[in-house]
């Protein structure tokens, strides 16, 4: 069966919308609020120097945002503060994967929970486990859809032929000792993401930008792997906003150029 299994993408589909903004984003107690009427300078040196972005209350009501950035001399938080505006607010139930694009220029949006805005997500909450599974989910999902383009475009095991030496004589190996048990299984499962990279690296349509935009996938998912921090600057974020595009492209691009399920 070339396409993947329909019950499968449904699945894949479910979990890629249920990892909302919610799950990333801090709500109160913890988060922390500017008091409108505190000269701004003294305030910000006085409190939690870890944090870049605080949101302005008014009696329930948050009104905008105190950024730690900018020139406050002998300002109040009041005005200092950037007020609301539509751009700035997300809902808790928006999916992360429409969040992300938003932060790769933006530090910060508040959210919306209900009727209230009462959190903030920023871009270091792109290193919590919630948008890691979602990463490692979405590449596992274009793994499995690499591995269906090539049993959809070779015959048999005439794939095999695309790998270099090492990697055939793994695949081979795996493949003996499993037939030794009485096993049948499909070799393509003992090929790895580099692997379906390489036997696909040749096709045409798939144009110049595969592979390297592949390897660079792959260097994504082996820092989720090892839970590495691969946000640490603005560049840093700009690049892995660029590469959650390109992996979402790829899976649709991919999807479409498979043979419907007969």
């Amino acid at each position: 069966m070339a396409r993947l299994d329909t019950e499968l993408l449904a699945a894949l589909k479910a979990m890629e919308a249920s990892f909302h903004v919610r799950l990333i984003s801090t709500f109160a107690p913890d988060l922390v609020c500017a008091p409108a009427d505190a000269e701004v300078t003294q305030w910000l040196a006085r409190n939690n120097p870890e944090f870049d972005q605080f949101p302005e209350k008014q009696r329930d009501a948050t009104v905008g945002i105190l950024l730690r950035q900018g020139d406050h001399t002998c300002k109040t938080v009041r005005e200092a503060m950037q007020p609301l505006c539509e751009g700035l607010i997300v809902s808790a139930d928006m999916p992360i994967a429409d969040l992300i694009p938003q932060l790769r220029e933006s530090h910060y949006r508040l959210v919306l929970r209900g009727g209230r805005i009462d959190g903030l997500v920023t871009q270091s909450d792109l290193l919590k486990l919630s948008v890691r599974i979602l990463l490692f989910g979405l590449i596992t999902h274009l793994e499995l859809l690499l591995r269906a383009l090539i049993r959809d475009r070779h015959i048999g095991r005439l794939w095999i032929e695309n790998l270099d030496k090492v990697a055939q004589k793994r695949v081979s190996r795996e493949l003996y000792r499993l037939k030794d048990a009485k096993l049948e299984p499909d070799p393509l499962e003992f090929t790895n993401f580099s692997d379906a990279v390489q036997v696909l690296g040749n096709e045409a349509d798939l144009g110049e930008p595969f592979t390297n935009e592949m390897r660079a996938i792959k260097n994504l998912r082996n820092d989720i792997a090892h839970a590495k921090t691969f946000i640490s600057s603005p560049e840093d974020v700009r690049n892995f906003v660029d590469r959650f595009g390109q992996i979402q492209g790829w899976i649709g691009r991919i999807n479409s150029t498979l043979k419907p399920l007969t």
